[in-house]
């Protein structure tokens, strides 16, 4: 499965990612990323003014759409994997369980345990799986990897982007 979600996130002509709530975390730093390396990357965002629908009216079958869901599920979420599915598109589900809500619309299932220590959601094992898709997309890329991120530092550099540390 997770072969299966790296090969099916690099041939995708868009790539949305949802997550909400606790999960929009995980959706954000996977989108940082993954913008890095391609340009054709949504992430789904509740605090928009608009619908997450609106911002995924346009999804089709050539797409794929990530979505991060732990409990408890977000119906938001849910809803997004339904219309995607209604849509013949594939569905990644990053979840916590067979059992979840998520990985039953899914095509496409990831577990990662997200246990609840207190009134906090751990998301270590989340962000380590998410971590590991990343690297694994970096390494099926066209190779352009290494001339990105050389531009990616100079446009850092000119704009002043981060502090430098001469320690």
């Amino acid at each position: 499965e997770f072969e299966r979600a790296v090969n099916t996130i690099v041939e995708a002509e868009h790539i949305y990612i949802i997550g909400m709530r606790s999960s929009s975390s995980l959706a954000n730093f996977m989108g940082f990323y993954l913008n890095m390396l391609f340009p054709n990357v949504h992430v789904v965002n509740e605090s928009y003014a608009s619908d997450i629908f609106e911002q995924i009216m346009r999804i089709d079958k050539k797409d794929v759409l990530i979505a991060m869901s732990f409990p408890r599920y977000s119906r938001k979420t849910l809803s997004a994997i339904s219309f995607a599915r209604d849509r013949d598109v594939e569905v990644i589900s990053i979840t916590d369980a067979e059992t979840s809500l998520a990985a039953g619309l899914s095509t496409i299932r990831l577990y990662a345990k997200s246990n609840m220590l207190s009134f906090v959601d751990s998301l270590v094992a989340p962000l380590s799986l998410i971590n590991a898709l990343i690297v694994a997309i970096s390494h099926k890329t066209d190779g352009d990897l290494l001339k990105q991120f050389s531009e990616l530092e100079n446009i850092w550099a000119e704009y002043q982007v981060y502090e430098k540390n001469d320690v």
